[in-house]
């Protein structure tokens, strides 16, 4: 049997000639031939050309490839021709046809085989950088062939966002969207052009989504610093006393009190409330319960709130506090979970309000002349204590925790030690500093003209249970610096003891902010809404 050397076949050598010289033998069975490849594909100038050595029975080998230099670990080098079992990477700056001839020896024996090779040149390309945003300065890139030492021009068009002639160019878009961008390059003989299509992303920011009781719908603002914001109707129909929102990851959250706002018979007696879940964008409705005969109006969902576990807590007028897995569909109305035995409390004349999971707890406000403040119970519902301080003595319809700056800001629905408005504390319940108490605002008048918060629960000229804020939450940084959000409905926009209420125009109603540095009055993030239930989805989107 013929014995024959060690065979090494060459695949996808690149920048680096052999290792070891001392394979310089291609054996194979067969006929002694002289053959080779280029690499699939078809390379554009400037290319870096690797061969692949397909001789048979070969001992010596001459690579020719005139126009081409040698590119190597050292770097490029001006030489045309290799005696290796393959050249190294072989670099050719210019379009055009080229020729690569190889000639191999067995003993005396020679062959030859030249093969032909044509280069193009590069179609141009847009590089496009990562995360293209508006108000962000980015950087573009023209990757296209060059003639050496001619100069390259570029045209850059990027529509309203405008043009250059830099190959480099830096764009800021204002308006997000798609982008329709084109390149045109020359090369100092010919000109080339190319396009694509490039998604602008808005500016990424926190939104709030509010209801309104006018138009019965749910909304989203953007809170955006740099570009406009604009409130989004977000194509969800909602009940007549839409009190609670929540958004909890990639959820929105809803909880719908019906007729029955306040002491009631007949229509507004029947159970109609109910709860649901969308995605941020308002489709994806799903039913998690809903309020059904045989129960009654006081068992209807007011405000909720959902736990870190993923189940949504939610109160009633006066029958308790309910709890469900948030990824319900259509479940039957739970009993309630507790109903509240705090010292003082009686059972027809307490009202819940507000909750929240604060430490694993869940914090319950009340606001009924038997029964006032927030109690803090165990998940399985046991009493662990009363927020203690002045806030034990308040009537607090709704409330949202600081977490930085360890604050409890709170809305008070009837008089007594201090007027209806927004508070803050401690969160001990101590320290009680009003944020926004102005009477002809916050405050409840009966006289002519109409002022101050709407009458909704409001009747014979007791406050006991006035609906008044069920939306607030709260937007800060990491150093606690940000506003207070709640939502205000003024009298003449929203009016009517019970549900449905008369409506007006909005013009004096909508979303109130107070920075929580105290460095600027209260006012408007916008008016034309009457909002009840509002949550800030705490990721920037």
């Amino acid at each position: 049997m013929k014995k024959f050397k060690l065979i090494y076949v060459l695949i996808g050598l690149m920048f680096l000639g052999c290792s070891k010289e001392t394979v310089t033998t291609i054996g194979q069975q067969g006929d002694y031939l002289a053959n080779f490849d280029f690499p699939d594909g078809v390379p554009s100038a400037p290319a870096k050309l690797v061969l692949i050595n397909r001789s048979k029975n070969a001992d010596k080998f001459h690579w020719e490839f005139v126009g081409g230099k040698v590119l190597n670990k050292t770097g490029i080098v001006d030489v045309s021709e290799s005696e290796k079992l393959a050249p190294d990477t072989i670099l050719y700056q210019l379009p055009g046809e080229y020729t690569i001839k190889l000639t191999t020896w067995q003993g005396d024996k020679m062959a030859e085989m030249e093969k032909k090779i044509t280069l193009k040149k590069m179609t141009p390309k847009i590089v496009v950088p990562a995360n293209v945003g508006v108000f962000k300065d980015v950087q573009f890139d023209a990757r296209a062939f060059s003639y050496p030492g001619k100069a390259a021009t570029y045209s850059w068009d990027f529509g309203i966002a405008g043009t250059s002639t830099l190959k480099n160019p830096i764009v800021n878009f204002t308006i997000p969207g798609p982008y329709l961008v084109k390149l045109k390059v020359n090369d100092g003989v010919e000109e080339f052009s190319t396009e694509l299509t490039i998604e602008v992303k808005g500016e990424l920011a926190k939104s709030i989504y509010f209801t309104d009781v006018i138009t019965k719908k749910i909304y989203k603002i953007k809170l955006t610093t740099l570009s406009p914001q604009v409130v989004v109707d977000l194509g969800i129909a909602t009940g007549a006393s839409p009190l609670g929102l929540s958004v909890t990851g990639d959820k929105l959250f809803y909880s719908e009190a019906g007729l029955g706002l306040r002491f009631s018979s007949g229509a507004a007696a029947l159970p109609d409330g109910y709860l649901k879940s969308f995605n941020l964008d308002g489709s994806g409705e799903k039913l998690i319960t809903k309020s059904l005969t045989p129960l009654t109006y006081n068992m209807d969902p007011w405000m909720h709130a959902v736990d870190k576990d993923g189940n949504i807590w939610w109160t009633s007028r006066n029958n308790g506090v309910y709890v469900i897995n948030s990824s319900a569909s259509e479940a039957t109305y739970p009993a309630a979970k507790f109903v509240s035995q705090g010292a003082g409390f009686s059972s027809a004349s307490h009202f819940y309000s507000g909750i929240k999971e604060v430490n694993n707890e869940i914090w319950v406000s009340y606001s009924g002349p038997k029964g006032v403040g927030i109690l803090r119970y165990t998940k399985a519902g046991a009493i662990i204590a009363p927020l203690p301080g002045i806030i034990s003595t308040l009537a607090v319809r709704q409330f949202v925790i600081d977490k930085v700056n360890q604050r409890i800001y709170f809305a008070i629905n009837r008089t007594g030690t201090f007027e209806p408005g927004i508070y803050r504390s401690d969160m001990e319940g101590n320290n009680v500093v009003p944020i926004y108490n102005d009477a002809a605002v916050m405050g409840f008048s009966t006289g002519t003209p109409v002022k101050g918060f709407s009458d909704q629960g409001f009747t014979g000229g007791l406050t006991d249970e006035t609906i008044y804020v069920t939306g607030m939450d709260i937007d800060e940084d990491e150093v606690g610096k940000g506003y207070l959000y709640f939502g205000y409905r003024h009298r003449a926009d929203a009016s009517g003891t019970n549900a449905p209420q008369t409506v007006g125009s909005g013009s004096q109603s909508g979303i109130m902010r107070y920075k929580l540095d105290g460095t600027a009055p209260v006012d408007f993030l916008l008016k034309g809404y009457a909002p009840y239930g509002l949550a800030i989805d705490q990721i920037q989107r």
